[in-house]
């Protein structure tokens, strides 16, 4: 059962008509423009959601609840459905999941004012890639031009301002199994550069790493099904989201200081 904030009123529906998905987004309008962060517009959200839809017809076979949790969610984020990798709303049986994508969490680390780098990689199997871990780390990889072969590892190194960087290095072996063994949501995903398995490996250093609460609430979303994003969860990451974006000018002031 979904929690819903108090200040929260269902959308009325007239006896015997069914509101269509496309309807449930302009109804929604204002609600994303009041969880958006400052400078992105609510109606360039609702055209993008709207040629998802398009695009993929059976997110109209998504519960409401499920949808404008997603919906309403991606929107706190900052982040934008279906451009340039941000997110996804993708429809599971007759739920709709918030799928974050690799250049989402790239987008959100970066908006932390201690942000330094962010990367993650594959490495093939005539790569030239060497690690080693303890008090003196080491982490060397230089593709080789043409075939590189199948995966043998992947990492993600994370580093923030005046510290030291955070890095790991999985094998295929440890990346599936904390996939659940999938590349998409359904396992059929054509993903030649491995963008998943490297935003599976990004995701864990990150949990060692500073991060905004935008990007926090993200990488636990991701993680959820439809009907766990609560109302609850996208009223708190849309006002600790204002905060984050007053704060900001001051943080970075105070740092060159």
């Amino acid at each position: 059962m979904t929690t819903q904030s108090p200040d929260y009123t269902p959308v009325a529906q007239k006896p015997q008509e069914q509101m269509t998905t496309a309807q449930l987004v302009k109804v929604l309008t204002p609600e994303i423009a009041r969880a958006l962060p400052k400078g992105m517009d609510a109606d360039r959200i609702a055209r993008l959601v709207l040629t998802e839809i398009r695009k993929n017809p059976t997110l109209g076979n998504c519960t409401r609840d499920s949808f404008a949790g997603a919906l309403l969610t991606a929107s706190a984020l900052g982040l934008e459905p279906g451009v340039n990798g941000e997110c996804y709303l993708v429809p599971y049986k007759n739920e709709c999941q918030l799928i974050l994508g690799y250049q989402g969490i790239v987008k959100l680390f970066w908006q932390h004012p201690r942000a330094d780098y962010i990367d993650a990689q594959w490495v093939g199997a005539h790569d030239s890639f060497r690690f080693v871990k303890g008090l003196n780390p080491i982490l060397e990889h230089t593709p080789v031009q043409g075939d590189r072969g199948a995966p043998i590892y992947y990492y993600a190194v994370v580093r923030a301002k005046n510290a030291q960087p955070i890095w790991d290095v999985f094998t295929p072996q440890e990346i599936a199994k904390l996939r659940g063994g999938k590349v998409g949501t359904k396992g059929g995903i054509d993903d030649p550069q491995h963008w998943m398995e490297r935003k599976t490996a990004l995701k864990q250093v990150l949990k060692l790493a500073p991060k905004t609460t935008r990007l926090d609430v993200a990488l636990r979303s991701d993680e959820m099904e439809g009907s766990q994003l609560s109302r609850i969860d996208v009223a708190a990451v849309a006002n600790s989201s204002h905060v984050i974006d007053a704060q900001f000018d001051e943080t970075e002031l105070r740092e060159e200081n």
